[in-house]
């Protein structure tokens, strides 16, 4: 029976001890007045905290202190008062650094605050972050006009680095929301983030067959949200070339927008081109098919009528496949 009564007293004692937070480094400042929402006043709203331990600074910016006063009323916290309040909540004060007053006027005032108001910091944040000129970088805030509550004050932002780090299309930032320089709130903001780059654009409606020259196509400013792959960035190689379909003003130039015309066509009799090491052979070949610079085509022996594939280089040369050169051509043979 003594033996649980002891294990019970043991029990009792440690359940009722605070528990004993590590918080080395921590600074703590006071300023002379500051503002809150109430009903609850928080540790971050009526200082500055400091620390190297995120996690530690966030904890104490959350800690309750006391109750606010009224709307519009005010109430005085002494620094002694902040200390008793950590140590009941299992802080070494010798782990912290204490500045500022030593009593802070806390008035309760609060302000309906709309995000929409952050968008000049949000641009300003990503055009830090991608180097590009103001011009260039056209940023959107979605789901603005959401008003949230925060303490009266100058409100300015910080901005987390997005966890991608792409600054283009659907951006993700987080927010720290300050009022006269204290942290108050953590805010999630969705951007869409449009970043302008050079792209060839049919400026006149182009039939299919014509050439394309000034007069019809130019280097535009576009939004990286209608830059598709396959578009063109520089003016000079497109001029001369043909439409292969209409492409109406206002079109962003795609490489499957140009008529591209085979460099071989059937029946064509060109040179096939066999490496072997050091050693280039040659057997000549007719075309099965058109090809392209760069196509893979059939080809045939014109002696031995034997059916090869190859690689168009030029438009007088194939090069053969080798695993097909060897077993069909009957070059040597």
């Amino acid at each position: 029976m003594k033996r649980l009564i002891g294990y019970l007293g043991f029990f009792l004692t440690v359940s009722m001890t605070p528990a004993v937070f590590a918080a080395q480094g921590v600074v703590l400042r006071l300023p002379e007045k500051a503002t809150v929402i109430g009903p609850q006043i928080s540790l971050g709203e009526i200082a500055e905290v400091l620390s190297d331990d995120k996690t530690v600074a966030d904890r104490l910016r959350r800690m309750t202190v006391g109750k606010a006063a009224p709307a519009g009323g005010r109430v005085k916290l002494a620094l002694g008062y902040l200390k008793v309040a950590l140590r009941r909540e299992g802080y070494n004060l010798q782990d912290f650094s204490f500045g500022g007053t030593e009593t802070v006027e806390v008035l309760t005032q609060s302000q309906d605050f709309d995000p929409a108001g952050l968008l000049p910091q949000v641009k300003s944040f990503i055009l830090e972050q991608t180097g590009e000129t103001p011009e260039n970088v056209d940023v959107k805030l979605e789901g603005a006009g959401k008003k949230i509550t925060l303490p009266a004050g100058v409100v300015t932002a910080k901005f987390r680095p997005s966890f991608t780090g792409q600054y283009e299309g659907s951006v993700f930032l987080t927010a720290e929301l300050e009022v006269d320089g204290r942290l108050v709130r953590v805010l999630p903001v969705r951007t869409t983030v449009d970043v302008y780059h050079p792209a060839v654009t049919v400026v006149k409606a182009v039939g299919k067959g014509e050439k394309f020259n000034r007069g019809n196509v130019a280097l535009i400013r576009t939004p990286s949200s209608k830059i598709v792959k396959g578009c063109f960035r520089q003016l000079d190689p497109i001029l001369g070339r043909t439409a292969a379909m209409p492409l109406p003003s206002g079109t962003v130039l795609r490489v499957t927008d140009i008529y591209d015309p085979p460099v071989i066509r059937h029946g064509d009799v060109v040179q096939g081109i066999v490496e072997r090491g050091n050693i280039e052979l040659s057997v000549q070949v007719r075309a099965i098919e058109d090809g392209k610079a760069g196509d893979s085509i059939r080809v045939e022996n014109t002696d031995s009528r034997k059916v090869l594939h190859g690689k168009v280089l030029d438009e007088k040369t194939v090069l053969l496949e080798p695993e097909e050169s060897e077993r069909k051509t009957g070059v040597g043979q």
